[in-house]
Order: C-alpha cells, then structure tokens, then sequence
C-alpha cells in the first residue's frame, strides 16, 4: 500500500467519516471500503483495506454495541442498547432499551435490530459459554440457552467482598474444555467502596474473581494491590488505580488485564475528568494470584480497552479514544478506535505501528470536554479476521469494522 502523511491520511478518513455519517438512522446494507492506518514506525502511516457498516435500531434512536461473538454455530450476535434521549448526540442513560442482531455471514448481512424483553440497559461482559449458552450483564446477569433467541433467566450479579456493586464493563476470560464449553470464567469488577462515589482525586477498589457454574455464583475474589500505585504531582502524592478491565489468557497460559487507570493529576480540575482516564496492562503468571505493577500504555484519553490472544499468540488490544493526548495534555481533536499488538504475551506493546481503525473530528466550545465516542468489543471471526463495533455517537449509530492486524 501506499506511504501518505498523516496529514494527507486524516483528511481521507474524515471524508470517509462525512459519508457515513449522512447514513445515520438508516440501516446499513452490507460493507463499505474502508480505509485504516497503521504507524510505519517512522512517524508516518500506511494505509490498509478494512470493512465498515453502520447499523440502527428502526425507530428513530441513538444507538451504540456493547457486545459481540462469534458462537460455535458460526453465527455472530451483536448486542447494544437504542435510546431515543433528548440531547442532540447523546442519548443520555433514559430509557434505554437492550437490543440484538443476528449475521450468518460474518457480518455481511444482519438481522432487524430487535428490542430484547424484559431487559434495559448496557449490555456488558458479553460471553459465549458452548451449546447455545450466552450471557451478558445489564443490571442482572442475563442467560440464553438458545444462542440469544430467547432470555429466559435473569440473577442478582453479587456484590463485592466490600460490600458495594460489583460494576463490570470489558470482556471476561473464558476457559474452555477441549468440545469448546466455557469451564470457568474470571472478570474484574470495581466500585467506590460502601457508600462511596467516584471523585478523580481518589482510588477505587478493583476486584477479580472467578466462576465455574457460568456467573451464577463467584469464589476466590481478589484486590491487586498491583492495582494500586502513587503519583506525585506539584508536590503532593495520590493514591491512584485501575477501575473497570477486560481479561484474555496469554498462549503461554498468562493472565493479561487491560485496566482503565486513573485520571492524571494535572487533570483533576478538568471537567468530565473521567474522560481522561487511561489505559493500562498488567500480567499474572500465575493465574491471578500474584499481578505487575501496571504498565500504563495511554496515560489519558484512550480507555475502554477490550484485549483478545489470536491464534498465532499476539495479543490485540482495542482502545476507544475519547482524546487524542500525551502528557503534555491534548494533542488534537481526533476521536476514534485504535489497536495495538503484543508479540511476547503482554510483555511489550507496539505504539509504533499502533492501528487506527476508524477515526473523526470532532469539538463542541460549549463542552469541550466530550469525545461523543465511547465503549467498544470485539470478537475474532473464523475466518482469521477481527470484527470490532464502537460508537461514533455522531452518527447515532454503532459502527462495525472488519479488519486485519
């Protein structure tokens, strides 16, 4: 492929983007051309062929995904939320129906987004258990043994050891047996404590823990103190942390954490400062007991980290980027998804030919502050490509990018 400046590369991209978004609100038939990025190494990007679509729910909504798989029958299931909201992009947390979607055809072609019933709100920590078994977190965890047609059973996700919400939102490891059938499951949860709420200025309480009977009930939870570490700013020392995480097994048989980390000191004073928490990585060797000190990848602004193994043993980690910022604060008005790859189990991660797979403009004056980007998951396809939704709120739509590292 050819060799463009970045300059050249993002004025491409944002003309791609002005076409998707006069799509908003009509439901997308099948793929675009698509063009991502990915760093020469040299400062540079060289541009890749990828797959785009935009799907909406029927009546007039904000949609966004939260969940995707591939289950062992080949057919994928999306799963999100419509919300018809007030604002003028986003659809703000009222009334929020869970919606589905079906593709035989890795995603070429979808079934109607449909409302779920019974069920609102975000469906997170989508996973496939074997034999038709799905489930997702939306308030309750919810099961299907039908390979998502019908919901029939809903339970009380258990609170932490400390007592407050076991809140969740990235992807769980799943172990499986030799047929494919999830044996045990292990997600990270995180709250504020017994009473508490979330301020930028002090740590949360992030917790691990473990299933054998599919998320009905959990044992061995744990708090990491490797989660925990102390910043130094302007003379004054913070207790920070990671907040909500995705797990996957490493091939060598690690456990690798993508950790939302705390918001940076010097942006505490920000408003919406928790759009501009970071991203982080930390490794068990032995299998969750012991955790390294997080190796913070993106300080602020890129968040919602969904981390997959491919079968050849690099590790994917995808990234919402709410700002596009380095430590001297922000950079540019870029919104997107990006990517990065592991080749030595988590270990090491390659900044330098990171993967820009969708990407935008986009400031409001009045709120400064927000991304109008958010939440993303991902599943890899049998044919060996990745299929990755995310939210380009100004589309009112979630958008799906079929791609290749």
């Amino acid at each position: 492929m050819s060799e463009l400046s970045s300059w050249s590369a993002c004025m491409l991209s944002l003309a791609v983007t002005a076409l998707l978004v006069t799509t908003a609100g009509v439901q997308a038939q099948g793929w675009k051309e698509h063009l991502m990025k990915q760093g020469d190494g040299q400062g540079g990007w060289i541009l890749k062929p990828a797959q785009c679509q935009i799907l909406s729910y029927r009546e007039k909504a904000w949609s966004a995904g939260f969940g995707l798989v591939q289950m062992d029958s080949g057919e994928v299931v999306l799963v999100g939320i419509c919300n018809p909201g007030n604002s003028l992009w986003y659809g703000g947390g009222q009334g929020e129906k869970t919606i589905i979607a079906f593709s035989n055809d890795r995603g070429n072609t979808w079934t109607d987004l449909e409302a779920i019933p019974n069920i609102n709100g975000r469906p997170m920590m989508t996973a496939y258990l074997g034999g038709g078994d799905l489930t997702f977190v939306s308030g309750k965890r919810y099961y299907s043994s039908d390979y998502g047609r019908t919901w029939s059973e809903g339970i009380e996700v258990p609170p932490a050891s400390n007592g407050a919400s076991f809140h969740t939102e990235g992807n769980p490891v799943v172990d499986r047996d030799e047929q494919g059938n999830g044996v045990r499951i292990a997600e990270i949860g995180y709250n504020f404590g017994p009473g508490g709420h979330w301020s930028p200025q002090e740590p949360e309480h992030v917790f691990l823990r473990w299933s054998y009977d599919g998320g009905r009930t959990w044992v061995d939870e744990t708090e990491p103190q490797a989660w925990r570490w102390e910043e130094t700013y302007q003379g004054q020392t913070y207790v920070r942390s990671g907040d909500e995480g995705a797990l996957t097994r490493a091939a060598n048989g690690w456990l690798v954490a993508a950790l939302r980390t705390a918001v940076p000191a010097q942006f505490f004073a920000w408003p919406h400062s928790d759009q501009y928490m970071g991203t982080g990585i930390s490794i068990s060797k032995d299998n969750g007991k012991t955790w390294s000190p997080v190796n913070i990848l993106f300080p602020a602004g890129r968040m919602h980290g969904h981390i997959m193994t491919l079968p050849n043993g690099d590790l994917v980690l995808t990234v919402t980027v709410r700002h596009d910022m380095d430590d001297s604060g922000l950079v540019s008005y870029r919104r997107g998804v990006e990517a990065i790859v592991s080749h030595d189990n988590g270990l090491t991660w390659d900044l330098e030919h990171k993967y820009i797979l969708d990407e935008w403009e986009f400031f409001d004056p009045q709120s400064p502050a927000i991304g109008q980007c958010g939440h993303l998951y991902a599943t890899l396809l049998d044919d060996g490509s990745i299929l990755t939704v995310h939210n380009n709120y100004l589309t009112m739509g979630m958008t799906l990018i079929r791609w290749q590292p």
